[in-house]
């Protein structure tokens, strides 16, 4: 079935999945781009890894010199050498030791994959006790590895791990935080690569917390550092849940001779066990301490929210002092400024990152003083405690002024994500205007989604003209994608299968077919060649594409989900109740893994409640549609245009179920937005000013609805498809037909 021009009777939602892109899960979701912000570069596509003699490396001034922990004795560690376990960066409990070891319902799990992976990764929140069980695993599993922890500021010191790791067997290398290493311009995914497929004896073992990998997997909106997408495609990864299971609770209960696990046992309602039991909420009530008007560091509590604040806008390298400086006086001032009686800058900072509880403080220094990152655990608290998904403008001011290039970009998706355009817009232009080409597919996400085409194809445009020669392929194949997804949308298919054409092609030479980036290159082609032709062989190629994506991240992996968005956009070549099956499956699916409140599953409902109103069930359509929107407007706001574009279809839809005067109140409110919003001589206000003609002529006022069909007709250009329907209208008679339009590429 076609998806473009003039849709009369139930317009066919083509929304579409939004985990296209480890790099741009923001990204079209109402038609899925089939890439985002950052192509990755393949395994093989780095420098290779140096021998080494070994021998130089046992010596301990060279391995410190290299960033590697070094063992009382002067050599590198075996892993049952390891006492201080804040070594491998376990959160202190308080008190002289850490204590006893609950075994957790995944640590079988974890000590099976060790011994038969070569790169195991654990996900779950902060705190979750994920360091904890992997070295506890390890212990368990490989006591007498030699344990190499690289610096993640120093990608040469990460190769130097890879390669010490060789000379050393059995070895295993330790990345906690894995986004640390990924942020350091190493070839990280070639250096596990060769691990995976070299000989024995090496072992990569890494953690991550559940929101990074979500930015990682194209969940959450901001692009990735180069090669994550393969980093991620090489690992086994293990999920550790932050609460307490039932019977790991009943383990944990074996112990209460530890006060630290009594008190944590009591409070397994509210905190995860390890959660508790790490430095997290303690640190905290340190936080909120100094920052009450009777606490003694409100400097210094201003100094944690800043840092805190640079993190959730998308700053996760180490914060440099004088970022921190400028930052931190908004907080500040918050708290009353010379009334709150502020502390000197350096009894602030001494008080910030003075160790609380065992090795834990509320900033962590960088080892050479010139930048502090915030305890993990505090970020998404005190962010939630804001009370609002906005980071204030000053706080983006600030940090874009300090930025390079590359910050600028993660700055401005972490703002898209939070639907605050103007401090998006001046991140993606700030990294643009210093020569970060892939800021332009940031400038071009706000502009096409307000439904700006041209605006978007210009920048991308602009930023591929001024491409230097020894620009990398991956970013101009992804510039070339992202402007076949716009030029799609703008209406010009046959342009956009060129581009989406080109852009795999060269993926596709450079990758293979069964890599990341050339499967949503491919599923970018996918839906301009539907568009532009059979619907049937679009989802042959959607199926095929599905079982590639299969073998390479498994049937629950997010981006596994949004192939099978390209599946169900197609399935109507098989038939009404096959595509009504396929949207339903998927509904229950993203509802599960991603969670109701998730681009993706909001997109796959809007299609549902489509496809279940044209089979017959226009109620259960109108539910399915209503909770579209109310989740459209968290994700987005609700005066995004995507969001009014719903709220548009909503009066059609209601008006078609018989709830005339809903249907007129609902169109009569989304007119006034869509002018407020998007201007009066917006494709979207005139779709809306249909509606509310429509309407106004059912409940039987026909002069009023005639006026508003007469009046489009005057600005509508004559071959635009809503004016055959105006002229319809004043022809047979306002209200004579209810057939509608929306503009196809929303």
């Amino acid at each position: 079935m076609g998806r473009r021009g003039c849709v009369k009777g139930w317009w066919l939602v083509v929304g579409a999945a939004v985990v296209t892109s480890v790099a741009a899960a923001f990204a079209k979701t109402e038609l899925p781009a089939g890439v985002g912000a950052v192509l990755v570069a393949g395994v093989g596509a780095a420098a290779g890894v140096a021998s080494l003699r070994g021998s130089r490396l046992l010596e301990a001034p060279t391995a410190r010199e290299r960033g590697l922990v070094v063992a009382r004795h002067g050599r590198v560690p075996r892993v049952r050498d390891i006492d201080d376990l804040s070594v491998v960066r376990v959160h202190g409990a308080g008190g002289d030791a850490f204590p006893a070891f609950i075994p957790r319902d995944k640590s079988a799990e974890i000590q099976a994959a060790l011994t038969s992976r070569r790169f195991v990764l654990l996900v779950g929140d902060s705190t979750a006790g994920k360091s904890r069980a992997a070295f506890e695993a390890l212990r368990e599993t490989c006591p007498t590895h030699r344990l190499l922890i690289p610096d993640p500021e120093s990608g040469a010191n990460l190769t130097a791990a890879f390669e010490t790791a060789e000379s050393m067997r059995p070895s295993v290398i330790w990345l906690d935080d894995l986004e640390r290493y990924l942020t350091s311009g190493s070839a990280l995914a070639h250096l596990i690569g060769n691990v995976i497929v070299g000989r024995p004896g090496v072992l990569v073992v890494a953690t991550i917390r559940a929101h990074e990998r979500a930015r990682f997997r194209g969940i959450e909106t901001s692009p990735v550092p180069e090669g994550a997408a393969a980093v991620f495609g090489l690992a086994h990864e293990i999920r550790l849940d932050r609460r307490w299971s039932a019977a790991e609770l009943r383990r944990a209960s074996g112990h209460l001779e530890d006060e630290r696990i009594a008190r944590a046992i009591e409070s397994s309602g509210t905190y995860g066990i390890a959660e508790f039991l790490a430095a997290g909420p303690r640190l905290l009530a340190t936080w909120r301490d100094a920052r009450s008007p009777e606490g003694d560091h409100s400097r210094g509590a201003a100094l944690v929210a800043a840092a805190a604040d640079a993190f959730c806008a998308g700053w996760t390298a180490y914060v440099p002092v004088p970022v921190l400086r400028d930052l931190h006086e908004h907080h500040l001032l918050a708290l009353g400024g010379a009334r709150a009686h502020p502390e000197p800058w350096e009894s602030a900072l001494a008080w910030a990152t003075q160790p609380i509880f065992a090795s834990s403080s509320l900033l962590l220094p960088h080892h050479d003083g010139t930048g502090y990152r915030v305890f993990d655990y505090l970020p998404e608290v005190i962010d939630s405690e804001r009370g609002t998904l906005e980071i204030p403008q000053p706080v983006w001011d600030t940090l874009i002024a300090h930025a390079d290039a590359a910050t600028c970009v993660d700055l401005g998706w972490a703002a898209l994500q939070r639907t605050q355009w103007d401090a998006a817009t001046s991140a993606f232009r700030k990294a643009v205007d210093a020569g970060a080409l892939t800021g332009a597919i940031g400038l071009a996400e706000i502009s096409g989604n307000a439904g700006r085409h041209s605006e978007a194809i210009e920048a991308l445009t602009a930023a591929l003209r001024s491409a230097p020669p020894d620009a990398a392929a991956d970013d101009v194949f992804e510039l070339t994608l992202q402007l076949a997804w716009w030029t799609g949308q703008s209406g010009d298919l046959d342009r956009a299968v060129s581009l989406a054409t080109e852009g795999y092609e060269g993926l596709l030479e450079l990758h293979g077919r069964i890599h990341p980036a050339t499967i949503r290159a491919r599923r970018n082609l996918i839906r301009w060649t539907g568009h532009l032709g059979s619907a049937a062989d679009a989802l042959a190629m959607a199926r095929e594409l599905l079982d590639a994506g299969q073998t390479l991240w498994g049937p629950e992996h997010p981006q596994v989900l949004g192939l099978r968005f390209e599946v169900a956009c197609w399935a109507e070549a098989d038939g009404p109740s096959a595509a009504e099956r396929a949207w339903r499956e998927l509904d229950d699916d993203a509802s599960r893994l991603l969670g109701d409140r998730h681009a993706l599953t909001n997109d796959t409902r809007w299609n549902l409640a489509d496809r279940v109103t044209r089979n017959g069930d226009r109620e259960t359509g109108l539910r399915l549609q209503k909770e579209v929107i109310e989740g459209s407007a968290v994700l987005y706001g609700a005066d995004h245009p995507r969001t009014l574009t719903r709220t548009v279809q909503l009066a059609a839809m209601l008006g078609h179920a018989g709830h005339t005067e809903e249907a007129l109140a609902t169109a009569t409110t989304a007119r006034a937005d869509c002018a407020r919003v998007v201007g009066q001589d917006h494709e979207l206000t005139h779709c809306a000013d249909y509606q509310l003609g429509l309407w106004t002529a059912r409940s039987g006022d026909t002069d009023t609805a005639r006026a508003i069909f007469t009046r489009l007709l005057s600005v509508l250009p004559d071959s635009h498809p809503l004016a055959g329907l105006c002229t319809r209208q004043t022809v047979e008679g306002p209200g004579s037909t209810t057939d509608y339009y929306l503009p196809p590429d929303w």
